[in-house]
């Protein structure tokens, strides 16, 4: 059988490591695969050349309404072409095919074992319909649940005479299979699907993943809705032998130019646990003789920690395997946004004490650190609605308890400060002063420049600000729509969060303020690495000036001016801190042209209209 993937040309710069390994998957059952680069390649040419039987499209919200598009005009022309549909978007949106005739399967969850499958069904002209994981037109009505209470967002549908919010729909558990414990009978990822017909082959920096699954509760991630799909269906962290895992880089080394490797695992082993460090162990160990490249991983700063607590310094055995630069994200520097709205489960002393031990070792750090996150509006004593206003924050302080578990309590607050000081003016200070110190701010900004500033101060190599977007079935969604500052139309989400912000907590002048200070921060750590007094003199002075002053100037041109400085400062701190490699004048001027073309796309959100199906 053959099976086209078909993806977008955005500029990205990370491999679809999935469908590498959906293609892999499939070339070993025996099909052959093909890609169609949506704006690069005429369809009706692709589909008479590799005359395919299935099209496979995999989804982000955001990216989603694009994909279904394409999957309507492969349809319009050979309507004999079946349609597959999976990732994160469909994992959780399975009512989708309720109201997309053009999906003729979906794929929920993990596809390691479902997709060989469907495969196996579809050549052999049998049923889908009791594979489990996937969803067919037939069989929805059978495997997707519908909760008892539904929160009437979107597109209405109507299933068996009852109308139900096609958001709202699940897949059963009893037709969803375990997760997979045993990585390494994985395949080799199907490379050359991607490096032979892409600018990928170019790109000298390889993405690979040792481990999968990641156990915290950050609620701006897909990870805790995962954890409640599969829970009690397998391990949550699963991992690569060493051996395997070094085969395979070995693999891309000898295939491919490659100068660079980036782990892209959620969280780069260890945990603290004695498997996951042996793990490490043996890693550090074996990584240098057998690849010898530089690699950057992802990790968390409370685990860096916990395992020096254990005597087990990570950073330095990383560091001596070949460690280049690292990713821990701060997402927030506001103590309460991160510790009651975002669940990031660690101290701002395990930060501080994080990086200042990577800054020591030499290690460029990358925070991401987001912006645009709602939290309650502290007021002022003298404000003539300060008991309004403090309604507010009683109100808020519950959805957080209902969503996240959060004990932030304002009654006890109120009730114990009362006792103490008789005198309103007296009290209304106290409590002012006691929800400041638990991290409430007087504005939405004030909670975006400080978590600016507290990044900044990390010293670190490079940084990003992402702007918070209320991606589905997120408890930080949740919380943006119980709040009221989001109304549950997913579709007019872009799949980029470093646009402007979609919250209805922020006034139009204020989303732009947000973006710029979301640019210029990046501009900044261009300068908080320095060591000698007047570096540091200069970096406060620049953070004051950019972040406090010009980040306000929102007129059309320096919007121009603050994207241009983020776009050059940032392929700057990406080619000599973060990934650097070995680069030929030529190789580094197509670096900076394509970087500054997925950076513009990003942040100006232009979307790809008819023109991107070339032909028609």
């Amino acid at each position: 059988m053959k099976i086209m993937f078909c993806i977008r040309d955005d500029g990205d710069m990370t491999e679809p490591m999935n469908l590498m390994l959906l293609s892999a998957l499939a070339k070993r059952a025996g099909h052959s695969t093909s890609l169609w680069v949506i704006e690069r390649d005429n369809l009706a040419e692709t589909l008479k050349r590799e005359k395919p039987d299935l099209a496979a499209f995999s989804c982000i919200t955001g990216s989603h309404l694009f994909y279904i598009k394409a999957a309507a005009e492969v349809k319009k022309i050979d309507p004999r072409i079946r349609t597959i549909f999976g990732g994160p978007h469909f994992t959780f949106f399975p009512g989708e095919i309720f109201r997309n005739p053009d999906i003729d399967f979906l794929c929920v969850g993990e596809g390691y074992d479902a997709w060989p499958d469907a495969l196996r069904a579809l050549e052999n002209n049998e049923s889908l319909d009791n594979i489990p994981n996937l969803v067919t037109q037939n069989n929805a009505r059978e495997v997707l649940e519908v909760p008892s209470e539904l929160v009437q967002l979107g597109e209405v549908v109507s299933l068996n005479g009852v109308r139900k919010s096609f958001d709202q729909y699940a897949l059963s558990k009893h037709h969803l299979r375990p997760r997979r414990d045993d990585l390494d009978s994985l395949p080799f990822m199907d490379r050359p699907l991607i490096y032979d017909n892409t600018e990928f082959r170019h790109r000298y920096k390889r993405t690979m993943i040792a481990s999968h699954g990641c156990p915290f509760r950050c609620t701006y991630c897909f990870e805790h809705q995962s954890q409640l799909l599969y829970r009690g269906l397998g391990r949550v962290r699963r991992w690569l032998s060493v051996d395997r895992f070094l085969d395979e880089l070995e693999y891309v080394k000898k295939n491919w130019d490659t100068r660079f490797f980036k782990f892209y695992d959620d969280i780069f082993p260890p945990f603290p646990g004695d498997t996951e460090i042996a793990w490490h162990q043996e890693f550090c160990r074996k990584y240098p003789s057998k690849i010898g490249l530089p690699f950057h991983i992802l990790t968390r700063c409370d685990l860096v920690i916990r395992l020096r607590e254990k005597g087990i310094d990570v950073l330095a055995d990383w560091k001596k395997a070949g460690l280049a630069s690292m990713t821990m994200s701060i997402e927030s520097g506001n103590r309460f946004i991160r510790d009651h709205v975002l669940m990031r489960d660690m101290s701002a002393r395990d930060i501080v004490e994080a990086f200042q031990m990577a800054f020591d070792k030499q290690i460029p750090t990358f925070p991401n650190t987001i912006l645009g996150i709602p939290a309650p509006i502290l007021p002022h004593p003298d404000d003539q609605d300060f008991e309004g206003k403090l309604a507010k924050i009683a109100r808020d302080l519950e959805i957080l308890r209902r969503i996240n578990g959060s004990r932030a309590n304002l009654g006890e607050i109120q009730h114990l400060i009362g006792n103490w000081l008789p005198k309103e003016r007296q009290t209304r200070k106290v409590i002012v002063g006691v929800l400041k110190s638990l991290g409430l701010r007087h504005s939405q900004l004030e909670y975006d420049g400080e978590s600016v500033a507290f990044t900044l101060e990390q010293k670190p190599g490079f940084v990003e600000f992402p702007i918070l977007f209320p991606y589905p079935k997120t408890k930080a969604t949740e919380w943006c729509i119980a709040r009221r500052d989001f109304d549950g139309d997913f579709e007019k989400l872009h799949a980029s969060y470093q646009t402007k912000s979609p919250l209805a907590c922020y006034a139009e002048k204020e989303k732009d303020v947000l973006q710029n200070m979301a640019l210029l921060g990046t501009f900044l750590a261009l300068f908080t690495t320095a060591k000698n007094r007047w570096g540091c003199f200069l970096n406060k002075y620049l953070q004051r000036l950019f972040i406090g002053h010009l980040a306000r100037v929102t007129h059309p041109w320096a919007k121009k001016l603050y994207l241009w400085l983020y776009t050059v400062s940032k392929t700057y701190m990406h080619r000599t801190r973060i990934y650097p490699m070995r680069y030929t004048w030529g190789e580094e001027f197509k670096f900076y042209g394509q970087m500054s073309k997925l950076d513009f796309w990003k942040q100006e959100k232009k979307r790809i209209g008819k023109s991107a199906y070339r032909g028609k």
